[in-house]
């Protein structure tokens, strides 16, 4: 049972995929169509002909580029592809690369668990937020931004008042209930902190300037009758302005203020006679014939003209520049104030703010108990992947499913009762200590998260898998054909995919499974036209020997039978018995597929003798059989000459069979020429070849010739049911040319 649901039954209607390629990456020209009656297509091809250039292609659609030659840059690539009629979209085409460590799906956020969660943590948040923006506001005007200012002020909150910017403003709340406002408020926080200004100001002759006028300033302020060191302008001022909000002279008081210069004491009565005894006070100091004079010796080093709003402004506010002196207890002072004035919008945040966070911790806690769709597709891929040293699991469920964040993987090793858990920040280590194939499994559940996502949104999407069972073990490539299974089966889906593959054990595979019916698998081939791709039969990928069994009458598939009886002789009894003598009908078989001695006399009887012995339910062919089988043999070879390109599975073992017999009768009767007692019956063809270039070093042409022949046809020759795609992968146009090569130059 996938996280996907039921299983995919075959489609009534066929999608048809057209593709038009020129130009694009090695591909010279291919032109197909592709329909799919069933969702899964297999493309064979041998390495070199066109996956990766089909690829590479589906890729730049993918992204919205043009393919492109790379070899020939000037020539102009056509890529045209169509499903049913209609040009495919790029956001329709995913490409699955064999490996990509790059890759990084970036669809995992949307794999959300819990909607009505991540709604009510939203609404917590959106008033929270709302009551934020109404602050900042409000504090922007304050500290002389403007309201349309895009200040951050979250960074200066958190450094002026420490901690994080909500737990900062909540903390002060007590103290800023009991603060009394002042003309601090009105102070310009963006011209007083300026960066430039603050540079200016730090600097050694700039603050030792500031350092003379505040001592000043406070010897003048200590024979004030009103104002003292600790007492500044602002802090009367803060009094006059409480005194005046409650009705303090109304009510029929007075205060004394108390000069303890003279100590005289001087009555007032009046919220004006204060206000104007202030202002006097003010007046007096700043204007002080030595305060002034320390004053301009300070205005003096202002020549810069990006320092001129400052200049212009301390000009106008000497009392502020004493308290410069101390810029981190001015900054505090400033925000206070500010925070003060805005004390509505201040308040009303921080209660948005303490109200939502009960609300927000127990949404966390139901989002962490929660499973998210990605929690799901984790545990489809340990369900898949069992044979991998780890399981996954997902740390930060909260987070990804409230905030939309990417889940952070957490890897968990478990070993003889111990167990070790890697974060996803220790990815990298982890990877270290895993084989290549290990490493790849955590790039395919990306991939599944992707495909996830697309099944879910239900996104047409045709898929290109490109060789993606490389690199994996058997334990661990079944894995993979489970997911393409998925991919491929999922009722209710608008996927398509291309599996391209050079493996034709991986291909044998996902054809048995119906992922790719055979009906639906192509052999791939370079032709004078360009690249063809060749329908494949059923009996072609899981039995081809068995579909002969019919066709034995056909001269290329008697010739092809020899290695396949010779195979099975080997498999069941053996090439030797129990005695350690030779197997006679598989010594036999050998002198039919290698040149002995005795290989010339043997004719089509010996070769039906020996078949009737081992394949009882089989009907050897009517044929004359007198002839020699070697006779046979290159006749039929001849005629393979004339077949066209494609799968030609016979064709292909006949003319290899006949390169191989051509060539060691070449070899045998050279070096028989200068050895005449050479004895072949136990040599192997690559002992003849040393041999032969033992004695014939100067002929150049002939070894590399004969080379050829041995570095083609062994694996053509001795192949079996298992195991035939080096045959496959093999071209008709380069056997024919080599068996034409052979027979001329090695006569």
């Amino acid at each position: 049972m996938t996280v996907w649901g039921v299983n995919y039954l075959e489609n009534n209607v066929a999608d048809k995929l057209n593709i038009n390629l020129r130009y694009c990456y090695g591909i010279g020209k291919l032109e197909t169509e592709l329909e799919f009656k069933h969702k899964g297509y297999a493309i064979y091809a041998p390495n070199g002909v066109m996956k990766t250039s089909f690829a590479k292609t589906m890729m730049d659609l993918s992204e919205g580029n043009t393919p492109k030659d790379l070899h020939f840059p000037d020539r102009e690539p056509t890529c045209e592809i169509t499903l049913n009629g209609e040009a495919i979209k790029k956001e329709e085409i995913f490409v699955v690369k064999s490996y990509d460590d790059k890759f990084s799906s970036s669809q995992v956020s949307t794999l959300l668990a819990n909607a009505e969660l991540r709604a009510k943590y939203e609404g917590i948040h959106q008033s929270i937020g709302e009551a934020k923006k109404a602050l900042d506001k409000a504090l922007r005007n304050a500290a002389g931004f403007g309201e349309r200012s895009r200040e951050n002020l979250d960074p200066i909150i958190e450094d002026v008042f420490g901690g994080s910017y909500y737990e900062a403003l909540s903390a002060i709340e007590d103290e800023l209930n009991e603060l009394h406002q002042s003309d601090l408020g009105k102070a310009d926080y963006k011209i007083l902190y300026d960066p430039k200004v603050q540079q200016f100001l730090a600097s050694e002759d700039v603050a030792a300037a500031v350092e003379d006028f505040a001592q000043k300033y406070d010897e003048i302020t200590e024979q004030s009758p009103i104002l003292r060191r600790d007492f500044q302008y602002h802090h009367v001022a803060q009094v006059q302005q409480q005194l005046e909000a409650n009705n303090f002279f109304n009510a029929g008081h007075s205060i004394s203020l108390a000069d303890e210069n003279t100590d005289q004491k001087e009555e007032v009565s009046s919220d004006q006679s204060l206000r104007e005894r202030i202002e006097e006070e003010k007046f007096r100091v700043l204007n002080d014939e030595a305060v002034a004079k320390k004053f301009d010796t300070f205005n003096s080093k202002l020549k810069n003209k990006e320092l001129q709003a400052f200049r212009d402004y301390i000009t106008d506010n000497k009392h502020l520049l004493p308290m410069l002196n101390e810029p981190e207890g001015l900054k505090r002072d400033l925000w206070m104030q500010y925070l003060r004035a805005a004390l509505d919008e201040y308040k009303a945040l921080v209660s948005e703010y303490r109200t939502g966070q009960s609300a927000l911790a127990e949404i966390i806690a139901d989002a962490d108990s929660s499973r998210g769709d990605w929690d799901a597709v984790v545990a489809d891929f340990n369900r898949r992947f069992l044979y991998l040293p780890f399981e996954l699991s997902v740390d930060n469920k909260a987070d990804a499913i409230l905030k939309g964040s990417a889940p952070s993987i957490a890897f968990i090793i478990k070993d003889a009762g111990e167990e070790r858990r890697y974060a996803s920040s220790e990815k990298q280590e982890l990877l270290r200590a895993l084989s290549t194939g290990e490493s790849r499994a955590l790039y395919i559940l990306d991939i599944m998260y992707e495909v996830f996502v697309r099944w879910k949104n239900r996104t047409k999407t045709l898929f290109v898998f490109d060789d993606i069972s490389d690199s994996f073990d058997y334990k661990n490539k079944f894995a993979i054909i489970d997911f393409l299974e998925d991919v491929t089966k999922t009722e209710d889906t608008n996927f398509l995919a291309i599996v391209l593959t050079h493996n034709f054990d991986f291909l044998r595979t996902v054809s048995s499974r119906d992922i790719c019916p055979a009906h639906q698998c192509r052999l791939a081939f370079r032709s004078d036209d360009g690249i063809k791709l060749e329908p494949f039969e059923r009996t072609d990928i899981q039995s081809p020997f068995r579909k002969w069994q019919d066709r034995l009458a056909e001269p290329s598939v008697l010739i092809a039978y020899i290695p396949f009886l010779r195979n099975l002789i080997e498999y069941t009894l053996g090439p030797k018995d129990a005695d350690g003598n030779p197997n006679a009908d598989y010594l036999q078989l050998t002198r039919m597929l290698h040149f002995k001695d005795e290989t010339e006399a043997l004719t089509i009887e010996d070769y039906k003798a020996v078949f009737e012995r081992h394949l009882s339910g089989c009907t050897f062919p009517d044929v004359d059989l007198t002839q020699p089988v070697i006779e046979h043999l290159f006749a039929t070879a001849d005629e393979c000459e004339k077949v066209a390109d494609g799968i030609n599975l016979e064709q292909k073992i006949a003319l290899s069979i006949a390169i191989r017999m051509r060539a060691e009768r070449y070899m045998v009767a050279k070096i028989r020429s200068a050895q005449e007692e050479f004895d072949v019956s136990n040599k192997q063809t690559g002992k003849i070849f040393q041999k032969f270039k033992d004695l014939f070093n100067n002929e150049a042409e002939k070894i590399g010739l004969l080379r050829r022949v041995n570095l083609i046809t062994p694996a053509n020759i001795h192949l079996n049911s298992f195991m035939y795609e080096p045959i496959l992968d093999m071209g008709m146009a380069e056997l024919v040319t080599l068996y034409q090569n052979v027979k001329s130059d090695l006569n």
